[in-house]
């Protein structure tokens, strides 16, 4: 290739990114991946809000590649909140960009590709708002994945750093935990005239018809049809989605079945896009725990704890929750049998000096007798009793739970805290209890009944993994394997 053609290449490329993604990427695009790519290449800021699946990681990570590649010299910025989601998202397909395409500048490290001293991308968390200044470049582009998560100070950082001619700034993020205090969701809403907005729902996946769903028309970004969506058919071809995973049809009317009456929230976010209109009251924010799904943590304490829910009435379920030191391991669950029947499986499946904190109301205090009787160190909680702190809370149950909700704010905002398996009703559990402040100036958490009869079910396994969490206040040494010989303790 003479200097002349390379030149016109380049001239090219500059004018249709998603060729150059096609081309030198080597991956294939579709109608939104094509919007997205004209909107970073003409509007100073792109704020992209999507549901879950929608393919929105791999399209930054290819207009990070793209913009790296075409212009030099050239610096990219790319951040999340948690290190976590810098690694094993966006550099994990930047990654694999590399590695399938051995013509790309510069060679990908774990998070960064370096060219030239002037010339490179970096990827880092923004838990460290040192690491967001100085960065000035004519050619700069930030790519700022999962933005529901970032704080006001980032995007400020940011602005100072837009003072070249091809500066760029484009945000990514599911809805789900933007609350009315994100930045990100202010951008779609009081500041939506400065910044180029996109959104997606599952119906606007390339796997999807359009035809089929006539009564969705109005949850699907219209602008697609002018990048190259067909409006009768879908844009890929079936055979294609278990080779790229981007939700279908099926995973549309799964979720459907699911989430659209029981669990509107959910349906809202992760299938339509939408900033959530009915989690104002809901305690745990799904993004809190999702923090914590299968995280990375240490052994802590390693001490072993058990929480127990009884089973009392037809559908319910018994159910045991067993930490070891940070990490919650998938829960036992068996159907309604003879209180002795359980004791003895509790027996069984558990350490004597492993305290067991037993739902001690109704069908749990004869559990619960049972358990001391056979001398296996316990603790019976009592929901309706009075809290430790009954000035904050009107019972046990809510101080239990609260307690729970620290605990997940404190993974999402620090790490290492607490590891869940990834257990779609538990999920829905811890993220589906609502509360409600009282005149008292107390807090006080929806009953079982009340959260049965909204979503069809008891939350057996969230308030057994909340008996779990809990540490009473008054019993702290007797929790910990430090008591005397008598060991059962009811509150």
């Amino acid at each position: 290739m003479t200097d002349e053609e390379a030149v016109e290449r380049v001239r090219y490329y500059r004018a249709n990114w998603t060729h150059f993604i096609e081309d030198a990427c080597g991956l294939r695009t579709w109608s939104g991946m094509r919007l997205i790519s004209e909107s970073v290449q003409n509007n100073k800021r792109t704020s992209v809000r999507a549901c879950h699946g929608i393919s929105k990681t791999i399209s930054s990570a290819a207009i990070a590649v793209t913009f790296l590649n075409l212009y030099w010299p050239s610096i990219i910025i790319t951040t999340a909140p948690t290190d976590s989601q810098v690694r094993n998202l966006l550099w994990k397909e930047i990654g694999s960009i590399y590695r399938k395409n051995t013509d790309l500048r510069g060679s990908c490290l774990t998070q960064e590709i370096r060219i030239e001293p002037d010339w490179y991308m970096v990827g880092f968390s923004t838990d460290k708002p040192y690491r967001m200044e100085g960065f000035h470049d004519a050619n700069i582009l930030w790519i700022l994945d999962e933005a529901k998560g970032l704080d006001q100070w980032l995007f400020d950082a940011v602005e100072g750093s837009m003072t070249g001619g091809q500066a760029r700034i484009l945000e990514l993020s599911t809805t789900d935990g933007a609350d009315q205090q994100s930045a990100f969701r202010k951008h779609h809403t009081q500041e939506r005239t400065a910044w180029n907005c996109i959104k997606f729902s599952a119906y606007d996946s390339p796997f999807v018809n359009p035809a089929k769903f006539p009564h969705a028309q109005k949850y699907m970004n219209q602008d697609l049809f002018k990048y190259g969506r067909p409006k009768n058919k879908s844009e890929w071809p079936k055979k294609l989605e278990k080779e790229i995973q981007i939700t279908n049809e099926a995973d549309i009317k799964d979720k459907r079945k699911l989430w659209e009456i029981k669990r509107p929230d959910l349906w809202e976010t992760k299938v339509l896009g939408e900033f959530s209109k009915e989690s104002e009251y809901n305690l745990i924010p799904l993004a809190w725990v999702e923090s914590a799904i299968n995280a990375e943590v240490d052994a802590g304490d390693g001490i072993t704890r058990h929480g127990f829910d009884v089973a009392r009435m037809g559908n319910d379920q018994c159910v045991l929750t067993t930490k070891e030191g940070k990490a919650v391991l998938p829960q036992d669950v068996w159907g309604k049998k003879k209180i002795t029947w359980s004791i003895g499986k509790l027996m069984a499946d558990t350490l004597l000096e492993d305290v067991i904190n037993v739902d001690a109301c109704g069908l749990g205090s004869g559990l619960f007798d049972g358990l001391a009787d056979q001398g296996h160190a316990a603790i019976g909680l009592d929901s309706a009793a009075a809290a430790f702190d009954s000035k904050t809370y009107k019972n046990l149950r809510a101080e239990m739970w609260f307690t729970a909700r620290a605990v997940f704010e404190d993974q999402y905002e620090h790490g290492n805290v607490i590891s869940i398996p990834n257990d779609d009703e538990l999920i829905e559990d811890l993220t589906g209890i609502r509360y409600k402040p009282l005149p008292t100036g107390q807090y006080i958490i929806e009953g079982k009944e009340e959260y049965k009869k909204r979503l069809g079910r008891s939350p057996d396994k969230g308030d057994s993994f909340v008996y779990c969490l809990y540490i009473p206040p008054l019993y702290e040494e007797e929790y910990y394997g430090e008591a005397d010989d008598d060991t059962d303790i009811f509150l």
